[in-house]
């Protein structure tokens, strides 16, 4: 019964974690998204008045080319809007951390079973059967779920607690692997804006060689 109960607010620790890693990671994308907008705009803005001031004849490789960026930046600033205006990352955030704060009180709910069961309670297999049930209940309210990243991510910091350790102690994963999850969360929701800002950057580099 113990082992069970152990075992059950482990899984809710778990769940737990990765939905707060969860809703880190999409509030990482939204600020990412609400700082390239920004910034967008004001490029957009600066190379509008750099075309004016800069004032290059007409037809000439630099004006074509400033008048393009100009649209290219309008553009970009369109499509990243529609894309987190679909993506809805502020609420899918909100909700897990919400289903997170959930299990963690479930956690908390079963570490307090556990000690009762030590000072020898016996719980029925009612009882048992409900605190399953009650943890498949709260995990299930959340729409979205979390990543494999997130659980993955979960685990690395938490390599060196019992639960994800070895039975000599070592953690089951190794320092060049949580440091390449690490990275691989953290891409998995920069990677675009990352290579946005490698284009844009590049892009009015370029303007400097015409």
């Amino acid at each position: 019964m113990k082992n069970f109960l152990a075992s059950l607010r482990t899984n809710a620790w778990r769940t737990a974690g990765a939905r707060y890693n969860a809703a880190n990671r999409l509030r990482m994308r939204e600020w990412l998204s609400a700082c390239s907008l920004a910034l967008l705009a004001a490029l957009s803005i600066g190379v509008t008045f750099a075309h004016r001031l800069l004032a290059p004849a007409p037809e000439s490789a630099l004006d074509n080319y400033l008048s393009l960026l100009a649209v290219g930046m309008s553009v970009l600033l369109l499509a990243i809007s529609l894309l987190e205006w679909g993506a809805g990352s502020g609420a899918k955030a909100a909700t897990l951390h919400r289903n997170a704060e959930l299990l963690t009180a479930f956690k908390f709910k079963m570490e307090q079973a556990i000690a009762l069961s030590e000072s020898g309670k016996n719980y029925t297999e009612m009882e048992i059967s409900e605190f399953r049930n009650e943890y498949d209940r709260i995990k299930q309210l959340s729409d979205p779920n979390h990543l494999p990243h997130d659980d993955a991510l979960f685990r690395v910091r938490h390599r060196h607690s019992p639960e994800f350790s070895n039975k000599d102690g070592q953690p089951r994963i190794r320092k060049p692997e949580a440091v390449w999850i690490h990275l691989t969360w953290f891409l998995r929701e920069a990677w675009f804006y990352i290579l946005i800002w490698i284009a844009v950057v590049s892009a009015i580099a370029y303007a400097q060689l015409i």
